[in-house]
């Protein structure tokens, strides 16, 4: 029993308390009440052990249960009960009004029609209610003055379910949480006394200064019946499905933003590494209690958050046969495989709707959809692989079998495949839930005006066109492509598919809008995919396509005008053209003839058709250094177009651009863009001379590497290149053998500029194969974030070489910055003596 020593106030307790306990709820006593009528009523009340000697009466305070302790939950409550109040002692002393009233059996002396019950109460008046099967009464006949003791039914709902959290403290024999409190975060292991209750959660940042009272009003808001709030035992109608998916979708993207570099971590996969301990830990021994904490995985998941995130509103969470309930989940961990509880909140806005799950990523959890919780280190170590070209799915069912074999767990074929494909849509997921810079894959030597880049292929890397549908627009239109608003649906996309893993994932596609892949800085203001305009089948085509080019660029060949052309200027063409006729040939055979040689130009000539039932591969650039510049994914069989494609679409046409196709892509850039490359090259059609001429060496000056300028005063949008300082552009080739079936290869061979000669070497080099390895894949979405993915990891890891290699040639009061063109370079920090120093110099300068 509780001893109240000599003035101290006596208090009435429900039970131990871990939290902060809320305000008390008192009964004001009526004048007169003396310390002898107090230990008079004690006498008569079981439970209530009382002492008082001062001569003012005491205040009894009756402290309601904020949330029971794990053992109190267990433990059977014992009613504690005040004293009733003799005749003549106008004092009444209670408990909350919500659980007990404890009316007088006295004739009202005053008229108390229409007052309410806590009135009557506070009044000492007797309280009208009318049965019901939950209340059971106790009435003593025998005495009309002795009072009458109601017991009210307690309802479950007001105490609150235990929340089970990462830190679980188990409290052995004695209830030792008196005084102390837990945060609140499910996740978070905290413990405070409740004398020193911090306002903010030094170990998480929860908010542990929200009052009791400020949560009721919400709680009762929540719960009472408006005609706008969804109900939450029916399914959601479409449109409000479709409400709710936009904004879980929005919610995740504003709650999750997972650090990219694993150092930022640190404490998250040391949390990780702790809890896969398992450890038990002696944390207090008193003579009354001894404290075990077991430091391990928690079996209960949910969003500490009452409040929306989006709007505010309060949130409902329900049990099994609601829309927002506990669901079992998957626990995956380096050696943890088990089935826990993921409690999921709902907004109860119509207007909102998002669902609130578990998402506190520093606890060392990803959440895919409720039904997987799989720790961030093997997120990681997934990444790690693909870095190393390892195809994803095989980096997941490397994890899957390790982790078998860790906790001696056998899935069954139908887990283990669930598994699977939870685990590789919540690793695309949380890729796209990493806050990256994709400029930081710029070459620090470069910057984003290479003076040198070089086309790559990969016709291995492909998309399975067994699940996927291509369609394409029934009416040719423009060939822009929006880059943000594909890559954000793809992002979108596999977010959706975490968040709601029953939704079905994308199996149309319309291939016009696939967009490719640039660092933002460079980037073009305008980015197209011509892709819809290919000719699927087009046959090889006699004739010389440079011939016609020529033709079309001096006005003797006008397109326009071929219906009023005579035979004989037709034939004229043709034999310009190497085209071969008959001299029985009719006019509409000899225009045919020249409009197949001028389409096979357009469309790139040679495109050769990707394997049956896979697309056509990947196309990208890299500078000297092997840092991506820019990627195309091709449906279609690749060609020069292609090429054209990723050169038109980026901020700076680089001055040299070797391919192995260079005739076919700078005669297709000339019908395709003959404004531009007619300041680019002129009539050379990209030939370092004129391809009419015999083969000659050209010097370039303008390509050796020159001290740093940062100074680019050229409009964004002019054809000089912002480092060469010059409109100068030319396609080549690295072949040391020119194709003799085409008479303007040996004037675009690399080796005719000896500025070049240091690049010949680093053209034929691949980046350790990664890029070149082969792969399918059978999602579309998957497909195009891997190669997004790959292209940053592999040109990162060569940026962070450059950035290591300056940064130990750096000086004390150096550091390394990026300059206008995104190229490193070091600059000299000014220390407040230096300026206080030149200060004083230009001062004396000026006396």
């Amino acid at each position: 029993m509780p001893v109240v020593k000599s003035g101290a106030q006596a208090e009435i307790s429900l039970g131990t308390t871990e939290n902060d306990s809320p305000g008390p709820d008192i009964l004001p006593s009526a004048e007169g009440t003396s310390s002898s009528s107090l230990l008079q009523a004690h006498k008569k009340s079981p439970g209530v052990d009382l002492f008082t000697t001062g001569p003012k009466a005491p205040e009894l305070k009756g402290r309601a249960r904020g949330k029971p302790s794990l053992l109190a939950a267990a433990r059977p409550m014992r009613a504690i009960l005040p004293a009733p109040t003799s005749v003549g002692r106008g004092s009444g002393v209670g408990l909350p009004r919500a659980r007990q009233a404890f009316p007088l059996d006295k004739t009202p002396s005053v008229r108390t029609c229409g007052l309410k019950p806590s009135t009557l109460k506070q009044l000492g008046q007797p309280i009208q209610q009318p049965p019901s099967t939950g209340e059971v009464k106790l009435s003593n006949c025998a005495s009309s003055r002795t009072p009458q003791l109601e017991i009210v039914e307690v309802k479950p709902d007001l105490f609150p379910l235990y929340k089970y959290s990462c830190t679980v403290t188990l409290d052995l024999g004695l209830a030792t949480s008196r005084g102390r409190g837990k945060c609140k975060n499910p996740s978070c292991s905290y413990v405070y006394t409740n004398r020193h209750k911090p306002r903010i959660c030094p170990s998480c940042g929860f908010n542990l200064a929200k009052d009791r009272t400020e949560k009721t009003p919400k709680a009762i808001e929540a719960s009472s019946p408006h005609p706008d709030v969804p109900s939450t035992t029916e399914a959601l109608n479409p449109t409000q499905r479709e409400v709710q998916r936009q904004s879980t979708l929005q919610l995740l993207r504003k709650v999750l933003q997972i650090p990219e570099n694993e150092s930022e971590l640190a404490e998250v996969f040391a949390l990780i590494h702790e809890l896969n301990s398992s450890r038990l830990i002696l944390s207090n021994v008193s003579e009354e209690t001894v404290t075990i904490e077991q430091t391990s995985w928690s079996n209960y998941y949910e969003s500490p958050s009452t409040q929306c995130l989006l709007c505010s509103s309060p949130l409902f969470k329900g049990g099994h046969n609601s829309l927002a309930g506990p669901q079992e989940c998957w626990l995956l961990t380096a050696n943890r495989l088990q089935v826990v509880t993921a409690q999921v909140k709902m907004c109860l806005n119509p207007h909102c709707l998002a669902l609130h799950s578990f998402t506190d990523i520093y606890t060392g959890l990803f959440n895919v959809g409720n039904k997987l919780l799989v720790s961030l280190d093997l997120l990681f170590a997934i990444r790690n692989q693909i870095k190393l070209g390892e195809d994803p799915r095989v980096s997941v069912g490397v994890v899957l079998k390790s982790v078998q074999e860790q906790t001696e767990k056998t899935l069954t074929s139908e887990e283990l495949s669930q598994l699977q494909e939870l685990l590789c849509n919540g690793y695309w997921a949380f890729e796209c839930l990493t806050v990256r810079d994709y400029n930081d894959m710029i070459c620090g030597i470069c910057g984003v005006a290479p003076k040198v880049e070089m086309a790559q292929r990969n016709e291995e890397n492909v998309l399975a066109l067994k699940s996927v549908e291509f369609t394409w627009p029934e009416f040719l239109g423009s060939s822009e492509v929006n880059v943000e608003d594909f890559w954000t649906t793809m992002e979108t996309e596999v977010i959706e598919q975490v968040a709601f893993p029953a939704s079905i994932p994308i199996t149309k596609f319309d291939a016009s809008v696939i967009a490719p892949f640039f660092p933002p800085l460079m980037r073009g203001a305008v980015v197209v995919n011509t892709e819809k305009d290919k000719t699927q089948d087009m046959q090889p085509v006699p004739g010389n396509g440079s011939a016609l080019v020529r033709l079309l660029q001096e006005g003797t060949c006008k397109l326009e005008e071929l219906g009023s052309y005579s035979g004989e200027e037709l034939q004229y063409l043709l034999e310009q053209c190497d085209i071969p006729f008959s001299p029985e040939d009719s006019r509409d055979q000899l225009c045919f003839s020249l409009l197949a040689l001028y389409e096979s130009v357009q469309n790139g000539a040679r495109a050769r058709p990707p394997p049956a039932h896979f697309t056509g591969g990947k196309i990208y650039k890299v500078c000297p250094h092997q840092v991506v510049c820019g990627s195309k994914y091709l449906v279609r069989g690749g060609s020069a177009r292609d090429h054209v494609d990723l050169l038109a679409s980026s901020r700076h046409w680089p001055p040299v651009y070797v391919v192995d196709m260079a005739t076919p892509v700078a005669l297709c850039a000339d019908l395709c863009y003959p404004e531009l490359t007619s300041q680019m090259w002129g009539k050379n059609q990209g030939c370092f001379s004129n391809p009419t001429e015999p083969v000659v060496s050209v010097s370039c000056p303008e390509l050796l590497d020159q001290h740093y300028s940062v100074d680019v005063t050229e409009a964004e949008n002019s054809v000089q290149h912002p480092v060469t300082k010059s409109a100068t552009r030319r396609i080549v080739h690295a072949n040391t053998k020119p194709d003799p079936s085409d008479p303007s290869a040996g004037h675009r061979s690399l080796s005719l500029c000896p500025e070049l000669a240091p690049y010949a070497s680093t053209t034929d080099s691949k980046l350790s194969s990664v890029r070149q390895r082969p792969i399918a894949f059978d999602n579309a979405t998957h497909y195009y974030l891997y190669n997004r993915l790959m292209d940053f990891l592999t040109s990162r890891e060569i940026v962070n070489r450059q950035i290591h290699d300056i940064v130990q040639s750096c000086q004390p009061g150096e550091v390394v910055i990026r300059d206008t063109l995104y190229r490193l370079g070091v600059a000299q920090i000014k220390t407040e003596a230096q300026e206080e120093g030149e200060e004083e110099e230009v001062a004396s300068v000026v006396e």
